[in-house]
């Protein structure tokens, strides 16, 4: 039984093979995280923490609490494509299933939302993180193209995985804003997190052999376009992201300061003065 028979049979009889169908369930996640969104902006508005925020801070807490669920989501469903799924192993090339597709919309749906989010936010305040939107918009491209292509859902489930370190993030960013870093419950997560960076790494160790295993099929089948944007991306958070993210998790889990906002009022030391330490 597939994941999606799990969330509701009628998920599983839908014809994604349909331009149509997609485009359905893309909008369908755009708007739910939409709703997310907004959920988390009326019901932060009845909190303190949440009205003291700068309007940039606001934003970026209703985008952690967006992609706390989407990475729960990939959590589930990459877990799912590694230790259950048993269909997409018979070609890492083009084999499909409805779980596949049902989460590869859905996560292409984020994407369109989160990277618009973005677009409109560090327009509107002049500041962005350069990794972070070419982490976005790479993923964004890749995600249209393991929709439009048909081919490597093996892969694209299977990476989902590598967002289980997002809902920690996002706990450990609004723990930060709540000033609640020196809490049991910041510690306990802040380390969490940093391990989830260090499965990750071992996530794309075992998506880099399995692309030895089949390398010939690959290399054969796979369309171009595809294989460029998935070893591009592939070498990227292997190589460059996940360790860097790695290190600055284990520097922010010993000294807590949030570098996404380093001149907000938020940033203070135990003794209450502003960080000056980037990390």
């Amino acid at each position: 039984m597939g994941l999606v028979e799990c969330i509701h049979p009628s998920l599983a009889e839908a014809d994604y093979q349909k331009t149509s169908t997609k485009l359905f369930f893309i909008c369908a996640s755009f708007i739910f995280f939409g709703t997310v969104y907004l959920l988390s902006a009326v019901f932060g508005s009845l909190t303190k923490t949440y009205r003291n925020l700068k309007s940039k801070e606001k934003i970026f807490w209703n985008l952690a609490v967006v992609r706390g669920v989407y990475g729960s989501f990939c959590t589930v469903v990459g877990v799912w494509a590694i230790f259950f799924d048993t269909e997409l192993l018979k070609d890492p090339v083009f084999s499909t299933t409805p779980t596949s597709y049902f989460a590869l919309a859905t996560s292409l749906g984020f994407f369109v939302f989160e990277c618009g989010t973005l677009l409109i936010s560090d327009m509107v305040y002049k500041k962005a993180s350069v990794m972070l939107n070419v982490h976005h918009w790479m993923a964004l491209l890749g995600f249209v193209l393991l929709m439009y292509l048909d081919s490597a859902h093996y892969f694209g489930v299977r990476g989902l995985l590598l967002e289980m370190s997002t809902p920690f993030s996002a706990i450990c960013w609004t723990l930060l804003k709540a000033s609640k870093a020196h809490t049991l419950l910041w510690k306990a997560n802040q380390f969490l997190l940093v391990h989830t960076f260090h499965l990750r790494s071992v996530v794309e160790c075992y998506i880099w052999y399995v692309t030895y295993q089949n390398w010939e099929r690959i290399w054969s089948a796979m369309p171009t376009t595809m294989f460029i944007s998935l070893y591009s991306q592939l070498v990227l958070v292997t190589f460059l992201m996940t360790p860097y993210w790695t290190y600055k998790k284990t520097q922010q889990m010993i000294t807590p300061v949030d570098w996404n906002f380093e001149d907000s009022g938020k940033n203070k030391s135990e003794n209450g003065s502003v960080s000056k330490k980037a990390i």
